[in-house]
Formats: structure tokens, sequence, C-alpha cells
């Protein structure tokens, strides 16, 4: 994203679906954090990073829910909630807030019949087992999961053409045999739900290459910091949830890893 008025268009844009977001949360007692590269913005810029493009949101599991009940029942002409219950072409292991009337085309659009718009990343932040070496191979097992629904409904790109042949490989078999994007699916939703009604100290996004996983006096009481023109909330303990992520967040980076978002296509509509 190289053009400097387009990127700022995209933050504008993003910024107003985060406000009504959090209008949602605030009027329904949600629980919701500015997270990834969105809490380091607020943290080290009071806003976006400048090469940024998008948000990213992070809500436990059980206020996830509660968010995809209220949007159902607003019947919403403004926005559409994508989850992979939704749509069985969805492959995304999380969810996304999408601005209707506009329009996001990354590198995998024209494999998919369904049409994303500028929007909001709603990350799920679900429970992980207390023993450390059941909780590892539990988050390794989601994972695995993950990587095979993703290459089970799109052929991937990647910088190393033999990964990058063998993933294409495997799209092509899965796609013979059955395998399907909702099959993996079903499989995905109930296996991260799986200790959803037990007593567990740790909660972790289950789709994470990294692997994180937080207390949740990580992250509650939230903080309310600037985010632009707004206050938006961040978990409380930046080193427990940026610092094993990003390690020193406060530097920034070398200047050819300043990157946005490479789009085929971006339409604002009439906003």
């Amino acid at each position: 994203m190289s053009d400097g008025d387009t990127l700022q268009h995209i933050k504008d844009v993003e910024l107003l679906i985060l406000k009504d977001f959090i209008d949602i949360c605030d009027e329904n007692a949600l629980d919701y954090y500015l997270f990834f590269g969105t809490e380091i913005g607020a943290v080290r810029h009071q806003g976006f990073i400048p090469w940024d493009d998008d948000i990213d949101i992070m809500m436990f599991r059980e206020d996830y829910e509660q968010f995809l009940k209220i949007m159902e029942e607003k019947s919403s002409e403004k926005y559409t909630v994508f989850d992979i219950r939704y749509d069985e072409n969805y492959f995304f292991q999380f969810g996304r807030l999408s601005l209707n009337g506009t329009y996001w085309a990354e590198y995998w659009d024209n494999q998919v019949p369904f049409k994303l718009g500028i929007h909001l990343d709603l990350f799920i932040l679900d429970k992980v087992p207390n023993n450390n070496f059941k909780r590892f191979l539990y988050m390794r097992i989601c994972l695995i999961l993950c990587k095979l629904c993703s290459i089970s409904s799109i052929k991937i790109e990647h910088p190393s053409n033999i990964v990058k042949w063998v993933t294409n490989f495997l799209h092509v078999i899965f796609n013979k045999i059955g395998l399907t994007p909702k099959y993996f699916q079903k499989k995905m939703l109930k296996l991260f739900r799986k200790y959803e009604n037990q007593d567990c100290k740790y909660h972790a996004d289950l789709t994470m290459n990294e692997q994180p996983y937080f207390k949740i006096e990580d992250l509650k009481p939230a903080k309310l910091v600037k985010f632009e023109d707004i206050y938006a909330k961040i978990p409380n303990n930046q080193e427990a949830t940026l610092g094993q992520i990003f390690g020193d967040y406060m530097q920034l980076p070398p200047e050819e890893e300043r990157v946005a978002h490479i789009l085929n296509e971006i339409d604002f509509g009439k906003y």
C-alpha cells in the first residue's frame, strides 16, 4: 500500500467501523481489546502504526459469541459478520466485521465466492489446559487443523517454492477426496471450545503461529487509552500480551519490514 492518500482513507474507514464496534460492545457490556499491531499502535503511537492498514481486536470466547448473537438480532444493513458458521467457504478461523458497500481484495479473493469489505479482524481467546504438555499438544493440533483448513480452501502464496508446491498439491488432493473447508470447520469449532466449561488458568488464540497464551489478569481489567481521536481498551499487561509475541515492541522495525497488506483492489463505496 504505497499510496499515502489511500492508506489514510483506509484508516479513516476502519476507525469509523471501530467506533461502531465499540458502541455495540459498550451498550452490551462486552469486553474487547485492541491487540497485535493495533495494541502496539495504541501504546507506541496513540493510534495506528503509521504504515499499518488494519485493526485487530481480541475477545474472550463468551464475549465473541454474544457479539454474534447481537449482530444476528440487529439484522444490520451496514455490516456483515464473517464467521465459519455463516459461510462454508470462509476459511479464516477468526471473525471479521465487514462494512457493506466496500471491497477489500487480497490475493485469495478470486479463489472464493464471498467478497470481503473493509473490516475489523475479531480474534478469539479460548481456554487451554493448565498442564504444560497437554497445552502444548492441544495448541499444536489446533494450529495444524487451521493450516489444513486454509490449504483445503485456497492455493496459498508462499516465499518458498517447495512449500508453495506442497501446499498447492495438497489443496488439489484434499478437494478430490472430500476434505473441504466445511469438513475442517466443524472439527475446528468443536476442538477450539473443548475446554470451554473447565477451570483453566490460561487462554489463547488458537490460530496463531507463535502460540502465546495468557492469564486472565494479563487482559483484565482493561486499560482505556487514546487511539487516534477516540479512547479504546487494551490489555492490562503489555509485557505479557505484546512482549511474548513481538519482543521489544517499542522499538521500530527495520524500514523493509514496515509494510501493509498487498491489495489487488480496494473500493470505499460511499465512505
